[in-house]
């Protein structure tokens, strides 16, 4: 029996609204110290030694992708303009543009567009923990703040306990077929927010792989400074250019 091959499948289809309100600038697109967004969620998969494709999946009506085909070209990475109406859909497209050279027990990590501060190191902490694991995983942080449940009126009607609640982040890793069946199967569901959500609705229990609070999603405007600071911060750690 074959060892399992890792790929990659980032949706890049969306708008974000809440990032630019106005839709002057779409999210992954939008420049982080010289590199967009897209670029610096990309170039970690690309560059690992264990990933052995990536596929982009874009919008039909993406105006940016020649410029991040200018910035970025390698023999792993693929763009493809099969972007859906939700996420899911898109992921799902970007499986199936898989077919050709994924098995069904392959793994596949699927990693979000505006998520650009992920490492290798977290990558690699994700596939170490999941190699010999038949139901997949995700990263994740486990929550420190405290969470309070409100009515409609926006009065707290009780306190969560937090002590087994996680923040899910990505990649979020799951063997091709599995993944393919529960998104394939889920697909019209509203309360299917991740890949891990599909994944749960088929019974299975994915296993949650610390992370850390860094790698975090770019959702607004003012979320890129705080990404600066620590691409900044990191460089200078490893004197080496951001």
């Amino acid at each position: 029996m074959t060892d399992p091959s890792y790929f990659v499948v980032i949706p890049a289809a969306g708008k974000g609204a809440r990032f630019s309100p106005s839709g002057d600038v779409v999210k992954q697109h939008a420049d982080l110290l010289g590199k967009s967004i897209l670029q610096r969620s990309i170039e970690p998969f690309i560059s690992h030694q264990k990933i052995k494709n990536v596929v982009v999946v874009l919008s039909p009506d993406d105006s940016g992708l020649q410029q991040v085909e200018s910035d970025i070209e390698h023999q792993k990475l693929s763009f493809q303009r099969v972007g859906g109406r939700t996420r899911a859909e898109s992921v799902l497209n970007g499986i199936r543009a898989l077919d050709a050279f994924a098995g069904p027990e392959d793994w596949v990590l699927v990693h979000d567009a505006a998520r650009p501060l992920i490492t290798q190191e977290l990558i690699d902490r994700l596939i170490n923990e999941l190699t010999i694991d038949s139901e997949g995983g995700l990263l994740a942080c486990r929550l420190v703040d405290t969470i309070k449940n409100s009515n409609e009126r926006n009065r707290v009607v009780s306190t969560a306990d937090r002590k087994q609640l996680w923040a899910a982040q990505t990649p979020q890793m799951f063997r091709r077929a599995n993944l393919e069946q529960a998104l394939s199967t889920t697909i019209n569901r509203n309360d299917i927010t991740d890949e891990s959500s599909a994944i749960e609705a088929l019974g299975i229990n994915p296993l949650l792989v610390e992370s850390d609070s860094t790698n975090f999603k770019i959702t607004y405007a003012h979320d890129l400074d705080r990404a600066k600071l620590v691409l900044t911060k990191s460089a200078k750690k490893k004197g080496a250019e951001i």
